[in-house]
């Protein structure tokens, strides 16, 4: 009898406990913030953007356009685009390569 009894609580704290890490599974991870920093174009390509820190001169990144802002850049891109030296303001998820958002007023082409 008292074997049951172990093998009961047993078997109702296994469930409790699956119940539980089910419940904390399935909860959604914090969003993260992206991320706005000012940098210096390099080069602008169709696709993406090569820039320069402007906290960093020794940070170099390449960002590719997100599927919001593609059009606008390659019609920015073929109207003359971004010439070196333009400042620009990127948002970006950290980690990622992904330009969600640039903003800056790209100079007259040479």
């Amino acid at each position: 009898m008292r074997m049951k009894f172990v093998g009961w609580r047993t078997a109702y704290l296994g469930a409790t406990l699956a119940v539980a890490w089910g419940a904390f599974a399935q909860k959604p991870a914090p969003a993260e913030k992206s991320i706005k920093a000012r940098f210096e174009v390099l080069h602008m390509m169709i696709n993406a953007v090569q820039v320069r820190s402007l906290a960093d001169e020794r940070e170099i990144h390449t960002f590719i356009y997100s599927d919001q802002i593609r059009d606008r850049m390659q019609n920015m891109f073929n109207n003359g685009g971004y010439q070196y030296g333009d400042r620009v303001e990127i948002r970006y998820m950290h980690g990622s390569d992904v330009a969600l958002n640039i903003k800056g007023k790209p100079s007259k082409p040479i």
